[in-house]
């Protein structure tokens, strides 16, 4: 079968490079979308001298016009939008008493607002084709609120939970969603985080590979790995009390900043 053409935001660093070098090698045409432009063209240029089929454009996926026409751009270079890989996320830590209200705003801008831009970009083609699939990443952090990273948390949740309320309305329309949640990926956020003790951690060529084939099956969820999902699968169901007695004991000893 012919390979879909895909875009990934996100796609200069991190999970959202690795998920695009995993599918290019799969025999996708992708389309890369990152607001830096150094990483963006350092990826975009090792897949062209792989001889893979590459289109790229900078643009930032809170400014909902400029994606929209970075969009058209990338598609007018190598087709229809097949795929959506919606990667473009930030992260941050919350440390009470700092609530941090800028950084819940930005989380919330790229991490929600971010991804529902991106959908609407590629949305009235694949209805129009009745036919495409969208990738959201989120994060099994969003199966509930965890010490540290209550923004970041609500973040996550919020999407998951926008993509579970469209889902219905798009596989009507011939539109299928993935709703990706990895665990810890070696990314930005997680490597700054200061753990008390280390933490396993997956690669993100690793959790992009995974990204990719979930994208390609039109899996309807992505969690991973399999003991990061099993404990926040517990986590999500256990008791409230339970769960509120675990994270007493687990915020103080997780970092070694103040709880």
């Amino acid at each position: 079968m012919k390979k879909p053409t895909v875009i990934v935001t996100g796609a200069g660093r991190g999970i959202g490079r690795g998920t695009a070098i995993a599918l290019a090698e799969s025999g996708c045409s992708v389309g890369l979308i990152d607001r830096d432009q150094e990483p963006l063209e350092a990826v975009a240029q090792e897949l062209i001298g792989r001889g893979f089929t590459v289109a790229f454009a900078a643009a930032d996926v809170t400014d909902r016009l400029g994606l929209a026409e970075v969009v058209r751009s990338i598609e007018a270079q190598i087709g229809p939008t097949g795929v959506l890989i919606a990667c473009a996320g930030i992260g941050r830590l919350t440390q009470v008493p700092n609530l941090d209200i800028a950084g819940l705003e930005a989380l919330l801008a790229v991490n929600v607002v971010g991804v529902v831009n991106s959908i609407e970009a590629v949305l009235p083609g694949m209805i129009e084709r009745k036919s495409g699939h969208i990738v959201g990443v989120s994060s099994v952090a969003g199966y509930r609120g965890l010490p540290w990273m209550a923004s970041y948390s609500a973040s996550k949740a919020a999407i998951s939970t926008f993509l579970e309320g469209i889902r219905p309305a798009l596989k009507r329309r011939g539109v299928t969603i993935t709703t990706a949640c990895p665990g810890f990926v070696r990314t930005d956020l997680t490597s700054k985080t200061p753990f008390r003790k280390p933490v396993p951690m997956m690669e993100p060529a690793e959790a992009g590979r995974r990204i990719a084939r979930a994208a390609l099956r039109r899996s309807r969820n992505a969690v991973f790995p399999f003991s990061t999902a099993l404990g926040m699968a517990f986590l999500k169901y256990v008791p409230d009390s339970v769960f509120d007695w675990m994270m007493d004991r687990a915020g103080p000893r997780g970092l070694t900043t103040d709880f």
